[in-house]
């Protein structure tokens, strides 16, 4: 064999590696950087409402059977909220709470929300919305979503270490563009990477009108 033929099968393997290495690493569920993924040539964004935890229409409104206000904590319920409203349905923040307060297995006794009971609220769409995915991410169920135009929610954290859940809505290279229910999203649309690593944890319903999602 020649030098030359050896160099050609050497760089060809190569490079079979480096892009096994990326596929593995894209689909692979764990938690993640703020940005990365399949790079977006263009900017684009999934449509969908903006609810704030703080708007003065639902913000004192008490989370679940707990002492604090949506206001204060309500961040998962109003993503929850905005996934659904980006559906068709119409809620916001005080009617999703007020549903799930009413319902048996609405909340955890700690005020944390039961994401297969949201869906309910939709008694049309529920099967079709459910099983949902509640675990680690990937960039794969995330850009995958995001391509077929299905929204999802994201556990992140403050800088000062408190959970936070955003939406994840759009892509701008390799930048994740997301609604933010808490302070943030006075701003309209910002990027993930506005907080620290690393992706906590990921949340997505199935789209209605496609039969599967993952």
């Amino acid at each position: 064999m020649s030098a030359r033929r050896f160099l050609i099968i050497v760089f060809c393997l190569l490079i079979l590696g480096a892009a096994t290495h990326w596929v593995v690493d894209w689909v692979r569920p764990r938690p993640l950087p703020t940005s990365g993924g399949v790079f977006s040539p263009v900017r684009f964004e999934i449509s969908g409402p903006h609810f704030l935890q703080g708007d003065a229409r639902w913000a004192s409104d008490l989370l679940a059977e707990t002492p604090e206000t949506l206001g204060d904590a309500g961040c998962a319920v109003a993503s929850a909220a905005m996934v659904l409203g980006g559906y068709g349905i119409p809620l916001d923040p005080g009617r999703l709470n007020s549903f799930l307060r009413g319902v048996p297995g609405g909340y955890t006794p700690e005020g944390w929300i039961y994401w297969e009971k949201a869906a309910e609220i939709a008694p049309d769409l529920t099967t079709a919305l459910l099983p949902h995915y509640e675990d680690l991410p990937s960039f794969f169920l995330i850009d995958w979503n995001l391509m077929r135009g299905n929204p999802l929610i994201v556990r992140v954290r403050y800088p000062s270490g408190v959970t936070h859940f955003v939406v994840v809505c759009g892509k701008d290279g390799s930048e994740y563009l997301v609604r933010d229910p808490g302070e943030g999203g006075e701003r309209g649309l910002t990027r993930l990477s506005d907080f620290p690593a690393p992706v906590e944890a990921l949340r997505f319903y199935r789209k209605p009108g496609v039969e599967r999602e993952f």
